[in-house]
Formats: C-alpha cells, structure tokens, sequence
C-alpha cells in the first residue's frame, strides 16, 4: 500500500467521523448552544469534500473529479461560515437571518466566474494564478480576522465570567475550534504557493494527509467531548430527571397556572413547564450558593450562558413565574449578600 492510498484512505475515515458526528450532534441541536446552523454546514460541506476527495483518489468513483479548478476554493465558504458561527454562539443567536448570506455572496461569486473561467486560454497564465492566490489569502486572512476580533473582544478577554461553567467550556471550545482553522488554511495557503512556483496548475494538494489528519483531530475532540457534543444539559440529565426542590426557594416564585395569549410566550411554556421546578433550582443555587450578582457588570444574558439555556426562557420565567423583574430580583440579591458580609 502505497503513501498516496494511506492518505486518501484516512479521507474517507475522516469524511465518514464526520458525518457521525453530524448525526449526534443533531440529536442534541435544542439543548446544545455550541452547536447551530452554521457550524452544521461547516461539518457538512468539509465531511462532503474529504470523502469525494478519497474516493476520487482510489478510484471509487470517477463521477466527481478530486474538486479540480474551481472547486478548490470550496474552503472560501467554511472561512466565512465559521465567522458566522462564532458571531452567532457570542451573541446568542440560534435562528438564520438572511443578511448573514451577505458574506456568502464573494465567494458563491467567485466559485461561478471560475467555473465559467475554467478552459479559458488564460487560467494557467502565472498572473491569473497570483490572482487566484491574491484573492483567496485576502479572502481567508480578512475573515480570519474577524473571527478573531468577535472572539477576543467578547470571549477570551471576557475574565470576570472565568467562574461560568458554560463560559468556560465557550471559551476553550473557541480557541480549539479557531486554531484548527488556523492550520486548515496555512496549509491551503502554503500549498497554493507552493503550486504558485512548482506546479503547472493551482491543486492545493500539498501536504494533503495533514489536512485530513486535522479533521480527524477535529471530529475525534468532539466525539470525546460530551459537552461539546450534547451541550452542558445533557450532563446534568440525571439531576433534571429528579425535579425535586434541594434547596429552599425564597418568596418570589410561584407555580399557579397561568394564562398566556402571546404565541411565542405559549411555544416557550411547552418547553418550559416540564422543567420549572429545575430550572429556579438552578437559578437560586447559583445565585445563593455562588454569590453570583457581587459582579456589577453581570446581565440576564450572562446568568442565561451560565445554566446553558436561551435567554428567552430567562425572560419568561421573570414575566410569569417571578414577583420582581430581573433587575429587582438582582438588587434583592445583593442586598441580602451585603447584610451577610456585614455580619
């Protein structure tokens, strides 16, 4: 068995981990704030392309060619998916909107000029080459960047929620998650550059097996990864299997049916009432136990990361289940904390 078999072998395995993953994370896609639209089509369009890209090179199938011409700038759309995706998991955003298909439109643009470009006289030129090159390093470093500024700004810099548990787990599930990208696209690059100079055409397959033995890394970290891989519920399913109350609940919470004409507010009590009792466990644990309000700068969104759920269910809670607001039941909170620190 040759080096190139050994290599295009691993890219089916890697294609093949990959869609396994896709299948249990989607088992899990309500509860798991880590996981979302985006990083689904990410997983999907690289487990796509790692097992056309083995197959083709063992001969398997010939139907689909090992993504030749303008299909080697595929990568240009999981560069600008991953932006999207950490945007979404650092603003709490789980639903599409439309305006986030304007960072998909240069590459979608691109991919067609070359597939119409493709058999042109011109596209083995050296100047329409660099071009080539030009435009993909800008395209990847430009989005890299912003990655790296939504991250850093509002995640790795964010210290005063290191005592978070589901901050954590955002935190270094992030930096895993960016680094790899990191190296997806330096060895693209240095592959183009090296084809740039060597190779008569643009192929990008340079130190291929590193690109599939990244994925596999990726796809291994989170098999292995219960957390990244349910979300932090799933752990504690046994805890929310047994509602009963373990700590006294102060006075501001009642459980009396209630009446809701709001359509959104309905869709949320069938998802909430099952759990209720859990869920203000949860929240008074937190708050009594961990003395979670002595930090000034901590918002209904912060208390929300912290339980691992939407912040929308936050918000129904204190509309219907609470006598203070959120901002009162903080204030009430800390008070109470200031007299024990007195005594």
């Amino acid at each position: 068995m040759d080096f190139s078999t050994i290599t295009y072998s691993l890219f089916i395995l890697t294609g093949l981990f990959g869609f396994v993953v896709l299948l249990l994370m989607a088992f899990s896609y309500k509860s798991n704030k880590l996981v979302n639209f985006f990083l689904f089509a990410v997983f999907t369009i690289s487990s796509i392309r790692l097992l056309i890209m083995g197959t083709y090179g063992l001969n398997i199938q010939t139907g689909l060619k090992d993504f030749s011409g303008a299909y080697r700038i595929i990568p240009l759309f999981n560069v600008s998916l991953l932006f999207l995706y950490f945007k979404s998991i650092v603003e709490d955003q789980r639903q599409f909107k439309f305006d986030f298909l304007a960072h998909l439109i240069l590459p979608a643009f691109y991919f067609s000029f070359l597939v119409w470009y493709n058999g042109s006289a011109y596209y083995g030129m050296f100047a329409f080459k660099l071009l080539n090159l030009t435009i993909t390093f800008s395209f990847i470093f430009v989005y890299l960047l912003k990655s790296l500024k939504v991250l850093n700004n509002s995640v790795w810099k964010n210290t005063f929620s290191l005592h978070s548990e589901h901050f954590k787990l955002m935190r270094n599930w992030t930096i895993f998650l960016f680094s790899v990208a990191v190296l997806l696209y330096a060895r693209i690059i240095i592959s183009f550059i090296s084809d740039l100079i060597y190779g008569e055409i643009i192929t990008g397959n340079d130190f291929n097996i590193l690109h599939a033995l990244i994925w596999m890394g990726l796809f291994v970290k989170v098999l292995v990864s219960p957390e990244i891989l349910f979300g932090l519920p799933h752990l504690k399913k046994k805890v929310h299997a047994h509602p009963e109350i373990k700590i006294k609940l102060d006075e501001n919470w009642y459980f009396e049916k209630i009446t809701i004409h709001n359509q959104q507010d309905l869709k949320l009590k069938s998802k909430i009432d099952d759990r209720l009792l859990a869920l203000i466990e949860e929240i008074e644990t937190l708050i009594k136990d961990h003395n979670y309000f002595r930090n000034q700068k901590i918002t209904i969104s912060d208390v929300a990361n912290e339980l691992n759920i939407p912040v929308s269910h936050l918000v129904y809670l204190f509309k219907y289940h609470s006598k203070m607001t959120f901002t009162e039941y903080k204030t009430f909170h800390k008070i109470e904390d200031a007299k024990l620190l007195i005594e």
